[in-house]
């Protein structure tokens, strides 16, 4: 049983393009986002509120701090691959331990690929640490107008530049359009 599901899911990836439409007559169409996020620390990003309470020991931040951020959707892990849209959006820290930080990240994907435009809304907490993570995409604008369902995002790498870090994720929304 467990050998058909793993082959289920492998067929899922394989038949998954850039950008697959999906769906039957009954349902509404799908389709899945591929795209990795360049998130600029040090530059596209600014604290807005201070932390109520200070850093656990090791951790480098504190319960409540929150940040507003501006980062660029990418096709490709580099980049200076071809520019899809990017992602605005707030993130506040809501629990840390010395194992983890949690954040509550609300956000927006401004996405432009040919003649796939519109914005994706989407929310949830996330531990960075742990890989991966969820967000509930709750509605759109655009081709996405009404969309709904979850975005998937993991770790790639991290490298220092001379304003601080890039760091580049990667993710798979799911996405159903309400159309």
């Amino acid at each position: 049983m467990a050998l058909r599901k793993l082959l289920c899911v492998a067929l899922f990836v394989i038949a998954s393009a850039s950008l697959a439409p999906g769906g039957t007559a009954n349902e509404a169409p799908s389709v899945v986002l591929k795209f990795y996020l360049q998130q600029q620390f040090g530059v596209n990003e600014l604290g807005m509120v201070p932390a109520a309470r200070a850093p656990v020991q090791g951790t480098n931040t504190g319960f409540g701090q929150e940040v507003v951020y501006e980062f660029t959707v990418t096709a490709g892990k580099s980049p200076q691959s071809k520019v899809l849209g990017y992602v605005r959006g707030t993130a506040i820290v809501v629990n840390n331990t010395a194992a983890s930080t949690t954040f509550f990240v609300q956000n927006v994907i401004h996405y432009d690929n040919s003649n796939v435009r519109g914005t994706l809304s989407q929310q949830g907490e996330a531990i960075f640490s742990s890989v991966p993570w969820e967000y509930a995409i709750t509605g759109g604008t655009g081709v996405f107008r009404n969309a709904y369902r979850f975005n998937v995002g993991r770790f790639i790498s991290s490298t220092p530049t001379p304003n601080g870090n890039l760091i580049t994720t990667y993710y798979e929304a799911s996405v159903f359009l309400d159309r």
